[in-house]
């Protein structure tokens, strides 16, 4: 009896040679694949890197035309800009506006006020008193004389509390001011006040032993003293700067742990101002300008993002007229 031949089917080495084609077929389209999303996943994370720094520059032009706001055109010469272009470090200074009937409440008689510049009176550790005498002979000058209101607070004091008040009690920007003497030079130093004490001891006392300070937060600069002529000066003050590969926000008197980072993976922050009479181009502005010869500031953020064994880098820029500046009195 005869068996039919079996003719259908693959060898042995036709079924390796068959799995050897798919397998290398299959490796190249895996490469070509994860190559794919690799490059998917650059480009997002570029293009995430370009929409994030483009849209912290819009905020920091946005402040840059606002800087100088509120800046009386007498006494401190106080900036509106200071940057540091070496150092990748702005800071946006604004005096504080009128105060509105939404910020003061049952204040009413606060409104359109402005918290008082004090003079210093006595400086006792991170303390700064603003009212009161000094001494045990209670002797003080006339701006540290204790001016009661009818609820027993001090006319003076009472501006900054209702302004802190409107701030949720969160602490605020100032500047140390020391006018300049025959022998001496102007100077400022920038503080961050945590709050306004109450009236100590307190009201049922003789009204000149009655004191008023400034808690500071950090320790007060050497130099401001109650016997040349200091004073505090309530700022809205802006700070950017660049720190690991990440722009920096910090809003009035945050301090550097409580800033936000407004913008990542931005590699530098340059920074240049156009000045006039006589024209310069500077890479640094001080506490003290020259605000009023500023005529455009440039601003440059470069961001990047790496990938594919490469780092992409991209640069932004913005000039701005900083509106304020116009309206002063040049010198």
């Amino acid at each position: 009896m005869r068996f039919p031949t079996q003719t259908g089917g693959f060898t042995l080495v036709e079924l390796l040679i068959g799995m050897s084609l798919l397998i290398a077929v299959m490796t190249i389209a895996f490469m070509l694949f994860q190559s794919s999303n690799k490059l998917i996943e650059t480009d997002a994370g570029r293009v995430n890197a370009m929409q994030n720094t483009q849209t912290a520059l819009d905020i920091m032009t946005n402040d840059l035309r606002q800087a100088g706001e509120n800046l009386t055109t007498s006494g401190p010469n106080i900036s509106g800009i200071q940057f540091d272009s070496s150092a990748q470090t702005l800071t946006i200074r604004r005096g504080i506006a009128p105060m509105t009937a939404s910020q003061v409440g049952n204040a009413t008689d606060m409104i359109t006020r402005r918290p008082e510049v004090l003079s210093i009176c006595n400086i006792a550790g991170n303390r700064i008193q603003i009212i009161g005498a000094k001494d045990a002979a209670l002797t003080s000058t006339t701006n540290c004389t204790y001016n009661p209101r009818p609820d027993g607070d001090d006319a003076k004091a009472y501006t900054w509390r209702v302004y802190f008040a409107s701030q949720n009690s969160q602490p605020q920007a100032a500047l140390l001011y020391r006018p300049g003497t025959a022998g001496t030079t102007e100077a400022y130093a920038p503080v961050n006040i945590r709050t306004v004490s109450q009236v100590e001891p307190s009201l049922s006392s003789a009204v000149n032993l009655r004191k008023i300070w400034l808690e500071v937060i950090g320790n007060i600069p050497a130099g401001f003293t109650d016997q040349n002529g200091s004073q505090v000066i309530l700022i809205d003050q802006r700070r950017y700067w660049v720190q690991d590969n990440q722009l920096k926000l910090a809003v009035a008197g945050q301090t550097d742990d409580q800033a936000e980072t407004v913008a990542f993976d931005v590699r530098t922050l340059t920074l240049s101002a156009n000045l006039l009479s006589p024209a310069a181009t500077v890479t640094s502005l001080a506490i003290n300008g020259p605000w009023k010869r500023v005529q455009s500031v440039t601003t440059t953020l470069a961001s990047g993002s790496s990938g594919q064994g490469r780092t992409l880098t991209r640069s932004f820029q913005s000039t701005v007229y900083p509106r304020n500046v116009s309206s002063e009195r040049r010198r």
